[in-house]
């Protein structure tokens, strides 16, 4: 994998490999998935498409490929790389249990994990 690509399906393990341990970039991206989830799993399906635009009544407008995909967010992408740079400050060789541990929390508790 070179670099990431919009519109393209990654299970969540890929994602964190290659953002946090090969330290891929993307800018304005956020993850989305099928099937709205409040749990990260390494098996997780995901995609990467634009932030939302915010329209003049401060509603969400999403990508057309989030539409026409029927894709719901799951992260957006700051918080996402946020949280594995959490993890990273935390644990010199973490695995991807740790990732998936701290994207977990952050789901529940809006808050960085401590490990």
């Amino acid at each position: 994998m070179k670099e990431l690509e919009y519109k393209k399906p990654y299970d969540l393990n890929s994602l964190i490999i290659a953002i946090a341990i090969n330290n891929y970039k993307k800018d304005n991206f956020c993850v989305y998935t099928k099937d709205y989830t409040e749990k990260a799993t390494a098996e997780l399906i995901c995609y990467l498409d634009k932030y939302p635009v915010i329209d003049d009544n401060d509603e969400e407008i999403f990508p057309d490929y989030v539409l026409d995909n029927d894709l719901e967010l799951f992260f957006y992408g700051e918080q996402f790389e946020d949280v594995l740079r959490n993890i990273l400050s935390q644990k010199s060789n973490p695995v991807i249990d740790d990732f998936i541990a701290g994207l977990n929390y952050y789901l529940k508790n809006d808050a960085f994990i401590t490990l």
